[in-house]
């Protein structure tokens, strides 16, 4: 095994890939650390704000920005007599990932409005459904709780702006809920009666 090994870093191909960079290197190597993002230099320029970084560079180590800002410079034509901008220079080689930024769609108003309807489960056995209370900024969890303390019952959060309570409190509920919640009156809250899931 150790021969094989011997005979292909020998070999031409071998050492034309790596190049002689390998033997003129002395270890350990001194790295040069950037006081911005902590990076080592030459990742720099892929930082979210890579002019900060050259900003620290130029400041600290003149002569390594000098030698890093001559291997960077970007060809300009012969006609233009005018460099770019500095900030158009940095945008053109500048990668953006991703493509377009994700918009965030605004949500549209919901009207607050409760909804409390009773659900038969099985026989004469109801269940309590008590939507829209997330349209007053309510915490559903904490709703939830209120009313299986309250009713002495189980309460569960079902969907994302609906209560399932067991048992048929729906007489109850209303006054509970303007008890507990006084943003919430009684023009907001409508009583659907028996429902079917």
């Amino acid at each position: 095994m150790a021969t094989t090994e011997q005979v292909e870093s020998s070999s031409p191909e071998y050492k034309g890939e790596h190049g002689t960079a390998d033997s003129d290197s002395k270890y350990p190597l001194k790295v040069l650390y950037c006081g911005v993002c902590s990076l080592p230099t030459e990742y720099c320029e892929y930082m979210p704000e890579p002019a900060k970084c050259r900003q620290w560079l130029e400041k600290n180590f003149p002569e390594v920005f000098a030698r890093m800002s001559v291997g960077n410079t970007p060809k300009q034509e012969t006609g233009s007599g005018e460099a770019p901008p500095a900030g158009e220079e940095e945008e053109k080689k500048k990668q953006k990932r991703g493509g377009r930024g994700q918009i965030k769609q605004k949500r549209k108003p919901v009207p607050q409005k409760v909804t409390i309807a009773k659900i038969p489960r099985a026989k004469k056995k109801y269940v309590t459904r008590v939507c829209g209370l997330a349209t007053f900024d309510i915490d559903l969890k904490e709703a939830q709780r209120f009313f299986a303390q309250k009713f002495s019952c189980g309460a569960s959060v079902t969907a994302e702006d609906e209560i399932i309570i067991q048992g048929d409190f729906t007489d109850d509920i209303i006054d509970v809920i303007q008890e507990k919640w006084p943003e919430v009156d009684d023009d907001n809250i409508d009583d659907l009666g028996e429902v079917k899931k």
